[in-house]
């Protein structure tokens, strides 16, 4: 069905006042967000032990030639992880203990020479390095409550298939970290394990729904971990701290093991378990190991950036009501169009037909069946609660539930104030843009794009600037992988950065293209 521009403007009229009255008391409440983002201010210690800046690959190399213990690594990771979670309370639950365990095994058959450098560089490639799990992503023996007090107390009793994967590839996992309630929010905040801060501005969130692993990775307290993204969870945590986020084609990777769960045969679509790492030559490797069709994705296969061609936008669309993208941003977009201009890419500033994201993810998203709520009852699905009564209590910290888990319920049952009647039409306009996207982009073609508007939002700043997250949203419900890459640090002192999109199973063109722009922008810098 077509309809005429009038015609759009109506519908889309209640959700933009929302959008409008959002801004608007943003605005009307910076200086509150300033000043409590000053008083929570804490710098995190530098790291001085040189262990930590290794890439994973380079660790596991490394323990393989005995230039370096896998002892010392573990030991290393340890110590900083008590060094800053004090400051930046990302982590759940840890195994410390049983990872000191691990690194001895390790250290032993490295010295007994039971297997030769190759065979372990084939078989276990990630052999005796630290890995860190968001606690969705179930790891055997620890804290599986996903930050609900529902689930308090509740212990994963085996391994997610992809942290299986990771630990048979000789992989170490140090501890499960911080997410919101049920996964459910675009902040890092639950009323179990607490708020999760960002290590560059502690008066900042450090994103969500994978905001545990994107603070400890940014802190230098992780070099490899494992994050979901269903509506830009890997990538806005990226994008907050300063490191790697891929978000791969659907169903490459499994998604058995992680919780909650949709029963809808589309959550699988839009769903995905990522790997979030420090350094951009670990998403290759991460993706070999995690993937349920590496040959697929042909990672290994050589592409020259002469034979890549460059797609960009600096924004979705202008408009009075939406978050406008930050200069800076747009600066390192442009910074790195100009580079890949000169690696010999064709360059287009091709406008695809971004206007209405937002309404397009949201509509499609929430269009699902069983979406896990937090006030739903786990037998009939039905509410326990009042949605509205509960946020009010919320407000006034009076609910067991948080503000923001609430609130993202609050979007799914109003459906952003979009007609469910248009989802026909949204279906059709995301149909037409992934076609457009395909067509465009082939299997030698990327698209750059925000992660984000903005560079950091201050705590709970999310609840009143949703609309941003319609920048990387877009991509699961087109089914596309992207990658955020780290792009420097702004006047602010936060990093901002950029997403890379591919067509399906083309993730090797982001992990390409994410390789490049780290050697000539210098990717994670440390807080």
């Amino acid at each position: 069905m077509t309809f005429r521009n009038n015609e759009l403007v109506k519908m889309n009229v209640l959700f933009r006042i929302m959008v409008g009255l959002q801004k608007l008391l943003a605005w009307f409440l910076t200086p509150l967000f300033w000043y409590r983002s000053r008083k929570l201010h804490k710098k995190i210690p530098k790291i001085t032990n040189d262990v930590l800046k290794y890439s994973a690959t380079t660790l596991a190399k490394k323990i393989r030639q005995k230039e370096i213990t896998c002892m010392e690594v573990i030991k290393a990771y340890i110590e900083r992880i008590k060094e800053v979670n004090p400051i930046i309370n990302a982590v759940v639950q840890e195994r410390f203990s049983d990872a000191l365990k691990d690194a001895e095994k390790v250290d032993k058959i490295i010295s007994n020479n039971e297997f030769s450098e190759d065979y372990i560089a084939k078989k276990f490639p990630l052999l005796g390095v630290p890995l860190t799990v968001k606690e969705s992503c179930q790891l055997k023996g620890l804290s599986y409550c996903v930050g609900t007090k529902k689930r308090l107390g509740l212990k994963a009793e085996e391994n997610g298939e992809t942290v299986r994967k990771l630990q048979d590839a000789g992989a170490i996992a140090l501890l499960v970290s911080n997410t919101p309630e049920l996964s459910c929010a675009w902040e890092t905040h639950n009323l179990v394990t607490g708020r999760t801060l960002n290590p560059y501005h502690t008066g900042y969130t450090s994103g969500g729904s994978s905001g545990g692993e994107g603070a400890l990775l940014g802190a230098g307290a992780s070099v490899v971990g494992v994050g979901t993204d269903v509506a830009g969870s890997i990538r806005l945590p990226a994008m907050f701290n300063g490191i790697f986020g891929h978000k791969p084609t659907p169903r490459l990777i499994s998604i058995e093991g992680t919780y909650p769960f949709c029963q809808d045969k589309r959550y699988a679509d839009f769903f995905a378990v990522g790997p979030m790492t420090r350094y951009a030559e670990d998403l290759k490797l991460m993706m070999s190991i995690m993937s349920s069709e590496p040959t697929v994705l042909k990672l290994d296969e050589k592409i020259e950036m002469k034979e890549m061609k460059i797609f960009w936008m600096l924004d979705a669309e202008k408009s009075m009501v939406l978050c406008s993208v930050d200069e800076d941003i747009k600066t390192v977009l442009n910074n790195s169009v100009t580079h890949l201009k000169d690696c010999g890419c064709s360059i287009e500033n091709y406008k695809f037909d971004m206007k209405n994201t937002c309404e397009i993810g949201a509509t499609l998203l929430y269009d699902m069946d069983n979406i896990p709520n937090v006030l739903a009852d786990p037998l009939d699905g039905k509410d326990t609660k009042n949605l509205h009564l509960e946020m009010l209590k919320a407000l006034f910290t009076s609910s067991e539930y948080s503000l923001h888990s609430l609130y993202f319920y609050f979007l799914q049952k109003h459906n952003i104030f979009v007609s469910r009647s248009k989802y026909n039409h949204y279906n059709e306009k995301s149909r037409q843009l992934k076609n457009d996207f395909v067509e465009k982009l082939g299997n030698n073609g990327v698209f750059l794009y925000p992660t984000f508007p903005l560079s950091g939002l201050e705590h709970d700043k999310t609840l009143l600037l949703t609309t941003g997250v319609m920048y990387t949203m877009i991509f699961n419900v087109l089914g596309m992988p992207s990658t955020h890459v780290p792009l420097g640090i702004n006047r602010k002192g936060l990093p901002i950065g950029i997403q890379v999109v591919s067509s399906p199973y083309q993730d090797r063109l982001c992990v390409l293209v994410a390789e490049e722009l780290e050697r000539k922008f210098g990717g994670w810098k440390e807080p």
